[in-house]
């Protein structure tokens, strides 16, 4: 594997490493505890999107960068859960589901992106079942009224006794605590 820097101005030197640093995150984001196969990866990826990045001068560092890694990852992805089958977003899903549920990150740390997946993880892979849940189906919902039970006789007797008159009287009784506290507070504490 031959990595380079390159001529790299420093404008670009700053979009590429920002492009290096996202790179890493999506590569995290795949759970792989082997660090040091994550920075391979990273440093491989990076240079392949400079080589493109000089034939497509046009588009981003970070947006070449992140297309090959997603493309790289999605076909990976969909041969390990069908070799036979041509790369698609559906056996992509899948072969992620699969390498996600059944901790295989774990198992191989150091086989994520390699080409081609180690048989001892096809196998894996294959051992597993994924079944979806059932069919969706559309129901419609009609408005039933809600029993309270007792809660609501007890809850109308009390509204409908409701009165402005006590509330009135609880607040004028609050306001002559509050003036007699404020009064004695004045008379003993005031020089």
């Amino acid at each position: 594997m031959e990595l380079h820097m390159g001529e790299v101005i420093p404008d670009e030197l700053s979009d590429w490493t920002d492009a290096c640093l996202r790179l890493e995150d999506y590569l995290n984001a795949h759970r792989i505890p082997d660090r040091e196969h994550v920075l391979r990866l990273n440093l491989a990826l990076v240079d392949e999107a400079r080589r493109e990045h000089a034939r497509d001068p046009s588009r981003t560092p970070l947006d070449v960068t992140m297309s090959l890694a997603t493309q790289r990852v999605e076909a990976w992805f969909s041969r390990l859960a069908d070799d036979s089958a041509p790369s698609n977003p559906r056996l992509a899903a899948r072969g992620r589901a699969l390498w996600f549920t059944n901790d295989l990150y774990e198992q191989f740390p150091s086989a994520f992106l390699t080409e081609p997946p180690p048989d001892s993880l096809r196998d894996a892979v294959r051992s597993v079942t994924l079944r979806t849940g059932p069919d969706l189906e559309l129901a419609r919902l009609t408005r039933q009224e809600v029993d309270y039970g007792p809660m609501e006789e007890i809850a109308s007797g009390t509204w409908q006794q409701f009165s402005w008159g006590h509330v009135l009287r609880a607040f004028l009784i609050w306001v002559c605590i509050f003036f007699a506290a404020y009064g004695s507070y004045l008379a003993f504490f005031q020089k």
